[in-house]
């Protein structure tokens, strides 16, 4: 009969084989997955907020399909992008006239009590065909620099453990005094060596390169297909003083997250409450590391009377007060960007971004500041890069590479050991 330490192994061959039959399933989604998101615009977003809640709480995750926006129809859940605002994910509640292919759309979230501030008008959209509640925190998990290291580490196991030399299992006999047949059977007995009872490993070395064949492209796109986000949690921070309020509208998380090519908007609006006309002077400024590098953080600024919405200045007055360059202009001295009398109101829109494959590091704080009718108040504005333990895929890769280059030295020197016992034997 079969001894214990044989049905352990047969145990642990069967939980790994079944372990590498989920993983190249999911792999072979993911892979599937890969050419559907390429070839029909489909791509998943998550949602942080719950401005669509209840039929689409904060956490989901949805599937989503780019189409042309006179495909839309009112009652569509559909993401529109707002450059340089992120993307916002509302319902179609009317729909409006645009030029050529174009559609004037207005949004509203399902948990919102108005509409958006202003209509969209956009030539494609992105229609939600369906979600799934809370999945989106599973995949945010999963995006995590650590859970990813743990994936190239798993996958470097499997494909260590699918190739490790296996000793041929024998059938034991209830005679042990008796050998068997492939006993007896020497080199010219004609004897099969498979006739002994051993396992051919053929056919098992086949199946688990098919099956690594499988998992391995699917982690990669598991882990580089990272979802979108649905819409930014903007907030809003007031600053008082005597005489003078600033009101700071952004989102700090994208702001310190920020990506090569994504601006970030960041507004601050000044009002002055004095009985004393006077004038207020407003004034930009940048400190930090990262303000610092030349090739790094890059800033421009435009100043509206009003708030505001969408990147526009809704009186149509908006005005560019300092053109897009480099944040270290800003770092030697602040830049005086307008002025105003103090019975009326501004709203500076500072840009932020990065340039195209930028390595810098570190952080850097741009400051509005206010002075005027004998006061003086300011508004801080932290951005930075998104850390490497974010997008950056070194550190799950070298983990990964580590385990299966040590897999593999471990696999040769038992493959040495083992041929040195059969040498001795012998």
């Amino acid at each position: 009969m079969m001894g214990r330490a044989g049905r352990r192994h047969s145990l642990l061959a069967r939980i790994g084989d079944l372990a590498l039959t989920v993983l190249a399933v999911g792999g072979t989604v993911c892979v599937v997955l890969v050419p559907l998101a390429f070839f029909f615009d489909i791509s998943l977003i998550l949602f942080k907020t719950g401005s669509m809640g209840p039929t689409i709480p904060a956490g989901s995750l949805a599937v989503v399909r780019e189409i042309p926006a006179s495909q839309v129809r009112v009652g569509d859940v559909v993401t529109v992008d707002r450059t340089p605002l992120p993307p916002i994910t509302h319902r179609v509640v009317d729909i409006g006239a645009g030029e050529g292919a174009s559609r004037s759309l207005t949004l509203r979230g399902d948990a919102n009590e108005s509409n958006d501030a202003a209509p969209y008008t956009v030539a494609n959209v992105r229609l939600v065909e369906w979600s799934v509640p809370r999945l989106g925190y599973a995949v945010r998990t999963v995006s995590n620099v650590y859970a990813m290291s743990a994936i190239t580490i798993g996958t470097a196991a499997i494909v260590t453990w699918a190739f490790w030399p296996r000793v041929p299992e024998r059938r034991t006999s209830r005679r042990r005094s008796s050998p068997s047949r492939s006993d007896q059977a020497g080199p010219g007995s004609g004897v099969p060596p498979s006739s002994s009872g051993a396992t051919p490993r053929g056919d098992s070395t086949v199946g688990r390169l098919f099956v690594v064949l499988a998992v391995l492209p699917g982690v990669v796109a598991a882990v580089l297909a990272t979802p979108g986000r649905a819409r930014a949690d903007t907030t809003e921070d007031v600053t008082r003083s005597r005489h003078l309020t600033l009101i700071s509208v952004g989102d700090r998380d994208r702001m310190s997250n920020m990506t090569p090519n994504e601006p970030v908007p960041w507004q601050v609006g000044v009002l002055a409450q004095t009985r004393q006309p006077g004038t207020v002077s407003i004034s930009l400024s940048a400190r930090g590391p990262l303000a610092a590098d030349p090739d790094g953080l890059q800033v421009m600024a435009a100043i509206c009377a009003m708030r505001w919405v969408q990147g526009a200045c809704p009186d149509g007055r908006g005005e560019q007060v300092l053109a897009d360059g480099p944040a270290t202009r800003l770092a030697a001295h602040s830049i005086t960007l307008s002025s105003m009398p103090t019975d009326q109101q501004r709203w500076v829109l500072v840009t932020a971004s990065l340039l195209a494959n930028s390595t810098a590091s570190g952080s850097a704080d741009l400051v509005v500041m206010a002075t005027g009718s004998g006061d003086q108040a300011s508004a801080d504005g932290r951005v930075g890069p998104l850390p490497r333990t974010g997008t950056n895929l070194r550190t799950p890769v070298l983990a990964g590479t580590g385990a299966l280059l040590g897999g593999l030295l471990l696999m040769l020197v038992t493959r040495r050991h083992r041929i040195r016992i059969r040498i001795k034997q012998q």
